[in-house]
């Protein structure tokens, strides 16, 4: 039994973490050396074309599909949809973080004021019902 349970394989899903296509998932198509892959998005569902990528701008997922290495577009991007994998990653926690990062990203300076006024309202709405509960405790 290995201590490891991802390995850079063909077929791994793996999420860029830098670069022009940053927080998006692909699939690896081959691997080139011990520092570079080649993937694909594929490029007819999420828009991330065939490239080669180092290895240092992606982290690996626990999701797999079944591919050979250097597989055709249209072979990946079967099994992508087959095992509906766009669905799998979006219930990950890690996913709806990135999720979330954007849209605050996203927030105009008046959105972070609504926010802010709307959370020192639930926080004063909590803390008179604390108040109120611990005074008929006693």
């Amino acid at each position: 039994m290995s201590f490891f349970g991802r390995f850079v394989e063909a077929g791994r899903i793996v999420l860029i973490t830098f670069g022009k296509y940053a927080d998006k998932i692909a699939v690896i198509v081959d691997i080139l050396d011990q520092n570079r892959v080649l993937i694909d998005g594929p490029s007819t569902v999420n828009g991330i074309p065939r490239h080669v990528i180092s290895l240092k701008w992606v982290s690996l997922t626990n999701f797999k599909i079944d591919i050979k290495r250097g597989a055709k577009l249209d072979e990946v991007e079967k099994k992508f949809k087959e095992e509906k994998i766009e669905e799998q990653w979006s219930k990950t926690s890690l996913a709806k973080k990135l999720k979330l990062k954007d849209m605050r990203a996203k927030m105009t300076d008046f959105d972070r004021f609504k926010l802010g006024f709307a959370k020192s309202k639930r926080k004063a709405i909590l803390g008179a019902e604390i108040k109120r509960l611990m005074k008929n405790q006693k």
